[in-house]
């Protein structure tokens, strides 16, 4: 059984600048791996540079992965060389997408590339979640995890004898049977855990809601247990929503030489909305042109 997703090995389009071989600019996608919460924004973004989407690492699908930001960040350079090949690099991301665009930023600087400017968009700061919520996956964790929903528990005597999460989650696609597990349950788990990014999964194959929710849980983890290794002296904007904020956004100051913070109204869910996102489009776009009269003097 095929259980990997398809995934893109380069940055995609979202929107062509003008005039012809205009500055590219990098958004990172959020904690589903997608992209299109970027679409009104991207539409709505300075004229003069080319929006490019950085899409979901392909080691990333159906069995949770213990991948780390570095790891993230490392292949998402990869994919904006293939666009960019050299700097400055103007790098933004919402949530975990700002958490990989700041540490983007901070391993091109360390190789001596230039960053133009990263914006992290209400991302939450490195320790902001509990430290349970780094645990690396294992055979054991997802047993513990999938237990509640299963009808028929004889499958799991075998699975839990897998020797990773991987091989465990191969065995789940291989053998269970849809009337074995109590998808409704796991639905309503599921929209308490994460109601903004699952709403409805009602209309998922079993398949694709477990490699949609396990996507979720590797991205979750990995942001969870990053520890910058470093300092950004590059420009970096953080935008804070101004409804329901998330504390201690301050914290980025620790990892960034030179923060800017700046309020963007909405709450987290709601900053690249139909109401939002003009607004956000435009101190974002102050901050792009800022970005490109520098790269002119310089």
């Amino acid at each position: 059984m095929n259980i990997q997703y398809h995934y893109k090995k380069a940055a995609v389009l979202l929107k062509r600048g003008q005039p012809p071989g205009a500055s590219p600019l990098f958004f990172v996608h959020d904690g589903t791996g997608r992209i299109e919460g970027y679409f009104k924004v991207a539409e709505i973004v300075e004229r003069t540079f080319s929006v490019y989407g950085i899409t979901l690492d392909e080691r990333v699908g159906y069995a949770p992965q213990n991948i780390s930001i570095e790891e993230l960040a490392i292949s998402y350079i990869e994919q904006m060389k293939h666009i960019q090949p050299e700097g400055p690099y103007c790098i933004a991301g919402w949530s975990i997408g700002g958490t990989i665009a700041a540490e983007m930023a901070r391993i091109l600087e360390a190789d001596g590339e230039e960053v133009g400017c990263c914006v992290l968009v209400d991302a939450p700061p490195p320790g902001y979640y509990p430290p349970q919520d780094a645990q690396p996956f294992s055979a054991t964790s997802e047993t513990d995890y999938i237990r509640p929903f299963l009808c028929n528990e004889e499958p799991l005597k075998r699975w839990s004898r897998s020797r990773s999460a991987q091989a465990f989650w191969n065995a789940v696609a291989d053998t269970l049977q849809p009337s074995d597990f109590d998808r409704r349950s796991f639905l309503r788990f599921v929209r308490e855990e994460w109601a903004d990014i699952f709403p409805d999964g009602s209309g998922l194959s079993l398949h694709q809601l477990f490699c949609a929710v396990n996507i979720v849980r590797t991205l979750h983890r990995a942001r969870a247990a990053y520890v910058p290794r470093g300092s950004i002296d590059s420009p970096v904007h953080v935008f804070q929503a101004t409804e329901s904020p998330l504390e201690g956004m301050e914290r980025w100051g620790r990892y960034c030489a030179h923060p800017v913070y700046i309020p963007a109204e909405g709450s987290h869910y709601t900053l690249f909305d139909a109401e939002h996102a003009p607004a956000f489009a435009r101190q974002f776009n102050r901050i792009l042109k800022g970005a490109a009269a520098t790269k002119k003097s310089g």
